[in-house]
C-alpha cells in the first residue's frame, strides 16, 4: 500500500490531488484541513487548523502513524493561505501571523516530524510542497504570500541537499501549480485595485477561461509522484512535469 498525507484536502488542488490517488485502490490518503468533502474507504480525515502551529504536535501521533509495511510514503504540504491582500502599513498582525504560519511554520513542522518518523522505514519517501508563481517575483498587495512561498522553496532545496549528503531515500519537490480555478482565485478577483494593482488582469484570467482546472494540475502531479526519478529538479514549474 501507498500512503499519502495531504494537507487543505477540503477543496481546490489538494481535494483534487487526494481524488486522483484514491481513484487507485493500492492508495490511502490521510487528508488534513478544517472541514471535510471527500468519503471513501481508504480516506481518512483529520480536522487541524495549520494556522494554530503552536499545538500541531499534539496530532502528530495521527497525522504520522506506524504504516503497516508501507511501499511508499508521501507529504504533500498543499494547504496555502493568500492571507491579506494589501499593502503594507495596512495588514493586521493576526493576519500576518497566520499566513506565515499556515505557508512557512506548519510544513517547515510537518517536513521535519515526517524525516524523524520515517528516516528508519524501508519505503520510498517523498515530500512535495505546493508553492507559487509569486515565489520568484514581488506582487504587490501580496507581500507575505510571495515571501512565504519563497521560504518553502528554500526550505524545499535545503532539505534536498540535506538528503542528499546523509544519503537518505528522501526525494524533495516544491512545486508551483501555475493560475488554477480555484476558491484562492475567487478570492483574488474581490480585491480592491488599490490593494492590489494587477486586480483587473485576475478578472480577465476567469472571463477568458484562462485559469486551468484543479484536476488537470492533480493529473500532473500524480505522473510526477508515480515518476519521480524522472525528474531531477527540486524547485520546479507545473510545465516541466
Amino acid at each position: 500500500m501507498k500512503y499519502y498525507i495531504i494537507t487543505g484536502t477540503s477543496k481546490g488542488l489538494g481535494k483534487a490531488i487526494a481524488e486522483r490517488i484514491l481513484s487507485d485502490p493500492g492508495n490511502f490518503v490521510i487528508g488534513i484541513s478544517r472541514t471535510v468533502s471527500i468519503h471513501h474507504d481508504n480516506y481518512e480525515h483529520l480536522f487541524i487548523n495549520l494556522s494554530e502551529v503552536d499545538s500541531l504536535h499534539k496530532f502528530y501521533n495521527s497525522i504520522f502513524p506506524n504504516f503497516r509495511n508501507p511501499s511508499k510514503i508521501c507529504l504533500i504540504n498543499n494547504a496555502g493561505n493568500i492571507g491579506e491582500i494589501t499593502y503594507l502599513g495596512k495588514q493586521h498582525d493576526r493576519k500576518i501571523i497566520e499566513g506565515y504560519n499556515c505557508n512557512v511554520i506548519a510544513p517547515a513542522l510537518l517536513m521535519n516530524e515526517f524525516v524523524n518518523r520515517y528516516r528508519n522505514n524501508d519505503a520510498s519517501k517523498l515530500i512535495l510542497n505546493i508553492s507559487s508563481g509569486a515565489a520568484k517575483k514581488p506582487v504587490d498587495g501580496w507581500s507575505v504570500y510571495c515571501s512565504s512561498k519563497a521560504a518553502l522553496d528554500m526550505q524545499t532545496a535545503v532539505a534536498a541537499n540535506e538528503a542528499k549528503f546523509s544519503h537518505s531515500n528522501f526525494r524533495f519537490f516544491s512545486l508551483a501549480p501555475g493560475i488554477l480555478d480555484t476558491p484562492m482565485q475567487t478570492e483574488i478577483r474581490k480585491v480592491s485595485p488599490e490593494d492590489f494593482s494587477r486586480v483587473e488582469e485576475f478578472i480577465n484570467y476567469k472571463k477568458e477561461h484562462m485559469l486551468v482546472s484543479p484536476e488537470k494540475v492533480a493529473e500532473k502531479i500524480w505522473r510526477l509522484l508515480e515518476n519521480e526519478s524522472d525528474y531531477k529538479g527540486v524547485v520546479m514549474s507545473v510545465n516541466e512535469v
